[in-house]
């Protein structure tokens, strides 16, 4: 897949947009603005934004890892991300679960639970459904590393590999910072199913685009789902998957600060390695770079401004969606 300037550059903004975003629901956690869980995960914005890039707005995603970046490249805006944390009336789920996995069918989301891989098999299911109804169309679901300890994660493999369904799957093995065991070179096991599987720098976005851009392309020829494993570099984190496990919240300070560059980290650093890139390719200038983190910074102020003056939702409205009316 061949990338223009402009494109490459639009990239770079939803990583650093991503980068942004995260660090400005990191400070309202720390100020307890907010009551839910916060799983934010360093590293992850190429895999976040290399995911989302490729897929068609028809085809699904859906993804049980906290991909901020996904959302915003299907057109989910920051004020939106920033409502559903504050669990405002004005949120994707209307402040009833404030919490990042909402779906919006209309911009082809589809909402998880709390279990990990259970959203492997509806993905299978609804690739299934494309295939029966010939269209080409494909669904892509991310998960942790951690999941394929599921039965929800081989069922729905083994599913789309008997059915030929134009399913990706996508597994994040991200180094200290899972639940349970890790795996080494998952994308092997795939060998079992009968399916494809690619391995992937999950910390290089171009490799990422590449390699969901080969999967995709095989699913919309016929030829079945694909199970890729983004290995990312950086173990390190914001928070952990509960708001209650100890969080290296110097770092985050320091990001705050300003200070973010620390020489070593720049080759695992999704943002920092891509913006390295770029810079030296000559594709972006010092006047680009700053306009996209300027782009980025007042969008995420903007969202922060409106999301302080939203109204909480009404208590009377809560089973509004809930149960259908007769």
């Amino acid at each position: 897949m061949r990338l223009g300037k402009r494109q490459l550059q639009e990239l770079l903004f939803y990583l650093v947009l991503t980068r942004r975003l995260e660090e400005a629901l990191a400070r309202l956690h720390r100020e307890k603005e907010l009551s839910c869980p916060l799983g934010l995960r360093r590293g992850l914005e190429a895999v976040s934004v290399g995911s989302a890039f490729v897929p068609t707005p028809s085809d699904a995603l859906s993804s049980s890892l906290p991909t901020l970046g996904t959302l915003l490249l299907r057109g989910v805006k920051p004020e939106e991300i920033v409502l559903q944390f504050l669990g405002k009336a004005k949120a994707p789920s209307g402040g009833r679960d404030p919490l990042q996995p909402f779906g919006d069918l209309s911009r082809g989301l589809i909402g998880t639970t709390g279990h990990l891989a259970s959203h492997v098999s509806v993905m299978a299911g609804m690739a299934f459904a494309y295939r029966a109804q010939k269209q080409d169309r494909v669904a892509l679901a991310l998960v942790p590393d951690e999941a394929v300890a599921t039965g929800d994660f081989h069922e729905g493999l083994n599913f789309a590999a008997v059915s030929k369904c134009p399913l990706v799957v996508i597994v994040v093995r991200y180094p200290g910072a899972s639940f349970g065991h890790g795996v080494t070179q998952l994308y092997e096991r795939a060998k079992g199913y009968g399916v494809a599987s690619l391995p992937v720098d999950g910390s290089d976005l171009l490799q990422v685009v590449q390699v969901v851009g080969t999967a995709v392309s095989r699913a919309q020829a016929g030829d079945g789902p694909t199970l890729i494993e983004a290995v990312l570099r950086s173990s390190r984190r914001y928070f952990g998957n509960e708001s209650a496990i100890p969080s290296p919240l110097d770092h985050v300070e320091r990001l705050e600060a300003g200070s973010e560059r620390e020489s070593e980290d720049v080759d695992d650093d999704p943002a920092w390695r891509f913006e390295k890139f770029l810079l030296q390719q000559d594709w972006l200038s010092e006047s680009d770079r700053s306009a996209l983190v300027s782009r980025a910074e007042t969008a995420v102020a903007d969202a922060l401004r409106a999301a302080d003056s939203a109204s909480d939702p009404d208590p009377s409205t809560a089973d509004a969606v809930v149960y259908a009316s007769s």
